[in-house]
């Protein structure tokens, strides 16, 4: 196997002479960084003197529901803890099986005679850890995906399989228990003083993050379908495809792993599942930065990539784009560890990881595009012979395109578009009450309410603007980014391989800029790692350029780094609204204060539900009181993890004949939908009442409210009706 000289810490730098050619290059360089440097933090923060909120007024509070809070954060660190031995069990057996791969006839032993925790090709036991995890992750999702075509994903036999998984994994970590610890005084033994700041970052954020996943979930996509979608897949324990709801045919293979986890700890667990990403992104990052930049600090990289608005808040809430950058991260480190060593296993590790993003979510896509694109362009201007790239490159397509096949083979069975719902004008959808122009049509304009109308003048001014103007975007990642990534391609040539990676960023925010995908700032979290690696490029340009001009002069440079990473943190995030006029330019996406409240028991988990999910107390009362045999037709939506009642959304293509498409005079054709649609009720909201939205519609007509519609029950913003059909 060939050597990487990048995987080892690079030795201590020497004094050098310095010319004063040099002295005057890195004085310019430096006042120029400076001067970037202010103009950014100028245009980016906003002055705010109001106090700055860390928790949600805990101070002062009794708490008589410590005892329900303390079992819902047991419980829910019980499941995650038993999910990840498990995942972490998976992985290892994949790599120390991949570990003896043969390799011209002879076969890579690990450590000793005897199995070891260690795999042969790996520098460390990070190394190691995280990409055991990650695959550790895709190999037991597959193994649900399984489970559920033969019809047994149910909980007592994920249980089971659990168990077994996290014994063995336990048996082993004692095992070599003693090989780790000397591995990591080791590596403990090397932090210095910008080490330790950016490890309290990083337990700062962790922390933040950490607190907000212990509350009950309230996030909009994840009551909708990350964590109810895998609840339906349990209670049949196969595969559910609901034509109403069109997320029913996305890729489900981390959900899946939320069904796992749920199975043990409850919806705490598959939040807490979600945020273990948060440190091993982190960790991620450190091998990424280590391989493209041996002289940038891998520990300055990993805050960069965690420590933001929009990443601290991902790791409260049970979404899916951690466990997407983490799977596009290491695959491009494998890559990248592949074209200098030249050994099969890191691209077949780097395949299989492409290969658990493209399972996780279709934006995969965009990163394999850019992936093959750069790679085609490489050999273009290179001219490097095509013959003995293509086995490699057949290899790499063949292992990527295994685990999602059987979700992109599902979505074309079921609507005839592998992608659905994108790429509806190429694909089209089936059944007609799936999908329609008009559903596309209102598909389109929520995603055209994020960003700036795609002329050459704004796209121009895209990283400037999704930076300073967050909030048009739905995030932010502070300005650490905008400062940093310009400077490290302004002070030198890089490495091919670094030159690779930046050409494969810059193709996936060219294909997020276009009208096929959408300006949500989340779509770029799988790039954020590479811009932190960058960044930490950057930051080294800075610090050499300050050296050369006096010896101690860079041992400074991390503070300014370490005042805007803690600006970053949610106390602070009013001050990066700088659009926000009352509640125009609202930042979403992002953590205010933790909710301490709910999470040390000053109230009661129905108590914070109750206030933070508008329909909660609706849809409590509907599964109270309405047979079981009721669907209801709902203007709500964000809640459907919380209601147990069959529901048809009024946003649904077939909702649309008793909704949208059905204006006042059509009673009728609203009441027969109703017959062939088995609705009972509906759910109405009153803002929608009160702003005029459903002022002309049929549903909500004074004749039907006289002849059909008999109210049951409201509050302050909800009413539900009894649907009257004779």
């Amino acid at each position: 196997m060939g050597t990487d000289p990048t995987a080892t810490n690079p030795p201590p730098r020497t004094p050098v002479a310095v010319s004063p050619r040099a002295d005057g290059l890195s004085a310019l360089f430096l006042a120029g960084a400076v001067v970037w440097a202010l103009w950014v933090v100028a245009h980016y923060y906003v002055v705010e003197l109001t106090p700055l909120p860390i928790a949600d007024g805990v101070l002062g509070s009794a708490f008589p529901y410590w005892r329900e809070a303390a079992q819902r954060a047991a419980l829910s660190l019980t499941g995650v803890t038993v999910t990840l031995l498990a995942a972490w069990g998976a992985g290892r057996l994949l790599l120390l099986a991949l570990g003896r791969w043969r390799r011209n006839g002879v076969i890579a032993a690990c450590d000793g005679t005897r199995p070891s925790i260690r795999v042969a090709f790996f520098d460390n036991s990070t190394d190691q850890l995280i990409f055991a995890l990650a695959c550790g992750f895709a190999v037991l999702s597959s193994a649900c995906l399984a489970l559920a075509w033969l019809h047994v994903y149910r909980a007592p036999v994920l249980r089971v399989l659990l168990v077994v998984a996290a014994v063995a994994a336990v048996a082993a970590l004692i095992r070599s228990s003693r090989t780790l610890a000397g591995a990591n005084r080791l590596r403990a033994s090397r932090y210095g003083a910008q080490e330790a700041l950016a490890l309290s970052l990083l337990l700062v954020a962790f922390a933040f993050a950490f607190a907000g996943a212990l509350a009950p979930e309230i996030e909009y996509d994840a009551l909708w379908f990350h964590l109810w979608l895998p609840q339906q897949w349990l209670d049949r324990g196969a595969p559910v495809d609901i034509v109403h709801e069109y997320v029913s045919l996305y890729p489900l293979s981390w959900e899946l792993l939320y069904g796992v986890a749920m199975t043990v700890g409850g919806a705490g667990a598959a939040k807490l599942l979600h945020f273990a990403c948060l440190p091993l992104l982190a960790g991620a990052t450190w091998l990424l930065t280590r391989s493209l930049f041996p002289r940038a600090n891998p520990m300055l990289a990993a805050p960069l990539a965690v420590v933001s608005p929009i990443i601290i808040w991902e790791g409260t809430t049970a979404y899916i784009d951690l466990p997407l950058a983490l799977f596009v991260t290491l695959s491009v480190h494998a890559l990248a560890r592949f074209e200098r060593t030249g050994s099969r296993r890191w691209l077949f590790l780097s395949a299989f990881m492409m290969s658990a993003a493209l399972a996780t979510k279709h934006l995969a896509l965009v990163a394999l595009t850019a992936m093959a694109i750069v790679l085609i362009v490489r050999h273009l201007t290179t001219r490097a012979a095509w013959r003995p790239a293509l086995p490699n490159a057949a290899l790499f397509l063949l292992i990527a395109l295994t685990l999602p096949a059987p979700w992109y083979a599902r979505a074309y069975a079921a609507s005839g578009n592998p992608v659905f719902p994108d790429m509806y004008d190429a694909f089209g959808a089936q059944p007609p009450e799936r999908w329609s122009t008009a559903a596309e049509e209102g598909l389109r304009g929520f995603k055209s309410r994020f960003g700036r109308e795609r002329r050459f003048e704004t796209l121009s001014l895209l990283p400037w603007d999704m930076s300073v103007h967050g909030a048009q975007y739905g995030g932010t990642f502070g300005p650490a980014f905008l400062i940093l990534v310009p400077l490290a391609f302004v002070a030198g040539p890089l490495p091919r391989s670094t030159r690779l990676v930046a050409g494969g960023a810059g193709v996936y925010l060219t294909l997020w800029a276009t009208p096929l995908s959408s300006f949500q700032l989340r779509f770029v979290i799988p790039l954020v790692p590479v811009l932190a690696a960058f960044s930490a490029a950057g930051l080294a340009r800075v610090t050499e350029s300050a050296e050369r001009l006096h010896p101690r002069a860079g041992r400074f440079v991390v503070i300014p780094l370490v005042l805007v990473l803690l600006l970053n943190l949610p106390p602070f995030t009013r001050l990066h609204e700088r659009d926000r006029d009352q509640w125009k330019g609202w930042l979403t996406h992002v953590l205010r204060a933790v909710p301490a409240r709910v999470i040390l028991g000053a109230i009661s988990a129905e108590q914070y539900l109750e206030a933070s999910v508008p329909s909660y107390t609706a849809w409590r009362f509907i599964d109270r009181t309405l047979p079981l045999d009721s669907r209801i037709l709902t203007f709500s939506g964000g809640d459907q993890l919380y209601s147990e009642r069959d529901r048809l959304s009024s946003e649904a293509t077939a909702a649309y004949p008793m909704t949208w498409s059905a204006a006042s005079g059509q009673e009728s054709d609203v009441l027969r939908a109703a017959r062939r649609l088995g609705v009972s009720h509906v759910l109405f909201d009153k803002r929608q009442i009160a702003d005029g939205t459903l002022a002309n519609l049929a549903i909500r007509s004074e004749k039907m409210r006289t002849c059909c519609l008999t109210l049951i029950w409201e509050d302050s913003g909800w009413e539900l009706y009894r649907l009257e059909i004779r």
